[in-house]
């Protein structure tokens, strides 16, 4: 039997989770203001995995005026976009960037922000 390292303990809900996506709109009111705002998209749920920002991530993101807290990878093709808000729960994370490694389609990275105000219409 060869061993490679020690065993893995999961317990629920430490690995994927399930985040609502939320779009950025923008409208005009009547006085020629542009608002924004986010709407959920219907059935839809981005299943994920959260993770902690490294600190080379974070001066790369930082260097660039996007700051970021968290990385967000999920399997396949991006279902959310740079601008939009990721949801988990009271935790909202606004997306700053978006990576498909070697675009193949299999693996996404979201690089977010994690903030604890909102943008409500």
């Amino acid at each position: 039997m060869i061993r490679t390292g020690s065993p893995m303990y999961l317990r629920p809900g430490n690995l994927f989770k399930d985040f609502t996506i939320e779009k950025r709109n923008e409208d005009t009111t009547a006085r020629g203001r542009v608002s924004a705002g986010y709407k959920p998209v219907p059935d839809t749920i981005l299943r994920a995995v959260l993770a902690d920002a490294d600190p080379d991530e974070r001066e790369r993101w930082q260097q660039q005026q996007h700051p970021i807290t968290h990385t967000i990878t999920q399997r396949g093709t991006p279902l959310a976009g740079e601008g939009d808000r990721l949801v988990l729960g009271d935790r909202y994370f606004y997306i700053q960037g978006v990576n498909e490694p070697g675009s193949l389609g299999i693996w996404t990275i979201y690089y977010a922000e994690e903030r604890s105000y909102t943008h409500e219409d």
